[in-house]
């Protein structure tokens, strides 16, 4: 099947945590305009909702933890979790802006 994305997903590892939702997910693949969750959750958000979110990469990456509104733009069961589809909206600080495209460059796959 033929990927459709505008900008390539870049699979990798970072935790993120949903303010006000009292869940913690772990972010499986990031691109430069959002990145998808895995989640273990019985209340769902919906689709369209902006959600406040923490990212917090691996302690090995030494990033630091920063904030991003993010809106749900899809969500599937994959039994035992849940993925969410995000999209970044905006970003707290100038600073976390700049540690998402750290993060969106160290697993960004290599070029041929």
């Amino acid at each position: 099947m033929k990927n459709r994305r505008t900008y390539s997903r870049i699979h990798s590892y970072a935790k993120a945590v949903f303010l006000f939702y009292d869940m913690i997910g772990y972010i499986r693949d990031v691109s430069e305009t959002g990145f998808r969750v895995e989640i273990l959750a019985e209340k769902l958000p919906e689709t369209g909702k902006t959600m406040h979110t923490t990212i917090i990469a691996h302690p090995d990456l030494d990033i630091d933890p920063f904030n991003v509104l993010a809106a749900v733009r899809w969500l599937k069961r994959n039994d035992p979790t849940i993925a969410v589809g995000l999209e970044v909206v905006s970003f707290s600080t100038l600073r976390g802006k700049e540690l998402y495209k750290t993060l969106v460059d160290i697993f960004r796959e290599p070029v041929a």
